[in-house]
Parts: structure tokens; C-alpha cells; sequence
């Protein structure tokens, strides 16, 4: 997905221009996608799951950028949020990523139901992965608040149903990190095989690096660096809209708080009342099912199944049956061309006597 928000970014200009209806195409299929993962990664327990699932949603909310921008100058907000997005969203998925890495490295396992109370076992992980989902939520001042921000107010000025969604998935976003952060560093402590233990110099040097990254990119003043025309121009604060948004964020957190903790039987209790609702989000409404349902069922037996035969059966036999054709004549009519003096002698000399003898009996 992130080569086609690169796609859509580095053709913006062909787009407004040309196609300005396909921008309001890439802002719903955009806000669609961003609250459509973010409900996933809300259900998942593996945790690199959950963090992909959060990169899709991210990236989501870069479309929902590029389809409500404008160009050039105040206009262009979109487009630069939605790259500025793109730019501080590497620094701070860049350290969760790594800070997964190094708590599957320490207990041997993917799964956040084997982990809990992690942070006296891994503090620099644990302090450095805190620092990733508050950039990540839009929690001022780490970086993500900056450029989610810039984010929502484009989309504020173009729709409002998209900024409430979109103000919703922040929400979210702020929920399910939290409820990873407090799953793995909280909660009850497990009964681990080993004692779990920290990362490596080699694993926390990059984490430090990645995390002060994510704590201070978002003051880069990238509307001066990055723009849809080219040309920098003044972007002002409207806490009008930012306020709403971080305090959406930190009900998520508080929410996360509240349910993730401490051991508790909350989680048990919404997910038994939610019931067939749960399910299907857990189950990520679906989409592997109907894929391979597509895939295998319909493409692979009713259309590929019968194009092979016929390809196998049909076309191979027609070009061996030709091919054996040849080969069988060649094999019988080779000896014409043996290269020996002798039988080329015979059947010559043969033949002047077959010659001879039909003229002497024709003429008799």
C-alpha cells in the first residue's frame, strides 16, 4: 500500500489537475482503510499483527491527506501533512518495530497474551517503546501530534464526515498501542521459561536513536522542505481542532489504562457482549476467507483449472502430435540421404533398369 500512496503522491499534480474527482476517490478509499485496520489491530494479540495492521491504517490516513488537498500554498496543507505524516511515521514505526523485536527476542514469543510486567525486565525497551505510541497516538509534543494534526485540519476544511472518522481512528490508534504497551509492560507478570533480559548495545543504541527521532521530528519545519508546488508557506496551529483531537487520544489511552493495566476481566466481559461483532473483527471481517474463497475455489478451479486442461490437452497435444508427425516422417525417408557412394550407385543404376525396361515395353 505504500507504493501506491508514493504513486498517487509523486502524481498529485496530474491528479488535481486532470482527475479531481479521483482525489475525492483516494480520501474515502483512504479514511475507509485507516478505520478498517485500526478496528483489526484493536482485536489481534501478536503483536508485530497489531503493528502492521497500524502501519495500513497509518497510511491510510496519508491518502485521506493527499485526496483532501488542495495546490499550491495554504491550499497544498494536505499534501505536505500527508508526507510529513509519512516522514515522522518512519521514525516512530521504525523503533515499535524494533522495540517488538527486541521483546520476542527476550521471551520467545509473538503472542501478547504470553507477555506481561516486561518493563522491569526491559527497561529501555520499555521506556523507548512508550515514546513510540505516544508519537504514534498524536500526543503533543512527539512528532506524530504535528503531522496527524496538519492531517486532520485539511480534512476538516474538506469534510467532515472524513475528519470525524478520521478523529475517530485517532482514537483508536491511541487504544489499541496502549493496549499493546500496557499488555507487554504491565498487567500480571507471566511465569516465563527464562528470566527475560534486555537487548544488546547493538539493539538498544538504535532504539535510543529512533526514539529521541520520534520525539522532536515533528518540529522539523517541513512545510518549508516538502510542498505540492514546490514553493514554502506558512501553516498556523488551530487548536480548535488539535485540543478535540489529543483529548479522543487520551480517552483511547485511558481507555487501554483502564482495561490492560492490571489483570482484569473487562477485555473477557466486551468481547463476550460484543459476541458475533468480535469474531468478525478478529477473524479481520473476513478478508483471508473471501480471498482464498476467490482464489482457490473460483479462479484457481473454475477459470485456471479448465485453461490448463485445455492448454495441456489441447494446445501441448497439438504441437506434440505435429512434432511427432514430423519426426515419424524424417525417421522414414532419412535413409534417402544415407552419404554412401554405394547405395546411391544402386538405386541409381536401379532405376535406369526400371527406365530401360518400361520403354522396351512400352514400345513393344
Amino acid at each position: 500500500m505504500l507504493r501506491e500512496f508514493i504513486f498517487v503522491a509523486r502524481l498529485f499534480p496530474l491528479y488535481f489537475f486532470a482527475a479531481p474527482v479521483a482525489l475525492e476517490v483516494v480520501a474515502v478509499v483512504g479514511v475507509f482503510t485507516s478505520l478498517f485496520a485500526a478496528l483489526i489491530a484493536c482485536s489481534q494479540t501478536d503483536i508485530k499483527r497489531i503493528l502492521a495492521f497500524s502501519t495500513i491504517s497509518q497510511i491510510g490516513l496519508m491518502m485521506v491527506g493527499l485526496g483532501v488537498s488542495g495546490y499550491g500554498g495554504d491550499e497544498g496543507l494536505g499534501f505536505m501533512a500527508s508526507m510529513f505524516h509519512l516522514f515522522t511515521h518512519a521514525m516512530f514505526k521504525a523503533l515499535l518495530f524494533l522495540c517488538a523485536g527486541a521483546v520476542i527476542h527476550a521471551v520467545h514469543s509473538n503472542d501478547m497474551t504470553d507477555m506481561g510486567g516486561l518493563r522491569k525486565y526491559l527497561p529501555v525497551t520499555h521506556l523507548t517503546f512508550l515514546v513510540g505510541c505516544l508519537a504514534i497516538a498524536g500526543i503533543p509534543p512527539f512528532s506524530g501530534f504535528f503531522s496527524k494534526d496538519e492531517i486532520l485540519v485539511a480534512a476538516y476544511e474538506k469534510n467532515t464526515l472524513i475528519f470525524l472518522v478520521s478523529c475517530l481512528v485517532a482514537g483508536l490508534t491511541a487504544f489499541y498501542m496502549f493496549r499493546l504497551y500496557f499488555g507487554v509492560f504491565w498487567n500480571k507478570a507471566k511465569e516465563y521459561h527464562s528470566e527475560p533480559h534486555e537487548s544488546p548495545k547493538s539493539m538498544q543504541l538504535p532504539l535510543i536513536f529512533l526514539a529521541i527521532a520520534a520525539a522532536v521530528a515533528g518540529f522539523i519545519p517541513f512545510n518549508e522542505l516538502v510542498t505540492s508546488d514546490g514553493k514554502p508557506f506558512e501553516i498556523h496551529f488551530h487548536w480548535n481542532i488539535a485540543l478535540p483531537v489529543v483529548a479522543v487520544a487520551l480517552i483511547g489511552i485511558f481507555t487501554a489504562f483502564a482495561f490492560y493495566r492490571k489483570e482484569s476481566n473487562l477485555p473477557e466481559k466486551i468481547k463476550t457482549s460484543l459476541g458475533g461483532v468480535y469474531e468478525v473483527v478478529y477473524r479481520k471481517f473476513y478478508i483471508d476467507e473471501i480471498y482464498m474463497f476467490v482464489t482457490k475455489k473460483i479462479i484457481f478451479n473454475l477459470i485456471s483449472a479448465p485453461i490448463a486442461w485445455f492448454d495441456r490437452n489441447i494446445v501441448d497435444a497439438t504441437m506434440n502430435g505435429i512434432a511427432s508427425v514430423t519426426n515419424f516422417t524424417s525417421d522414414k525417408i532419412k535413409g534417402f540421404q544415407s552419404g554412401q557412394l554405394q547405395q546411391y550407385a544402386y538405386v541409381m543404376v536401379s532405376g535406369m533398369i526400371i527406365i530401360v525396361l518400361l520403354v522396351i515395353y512400352i514400345l513393344n
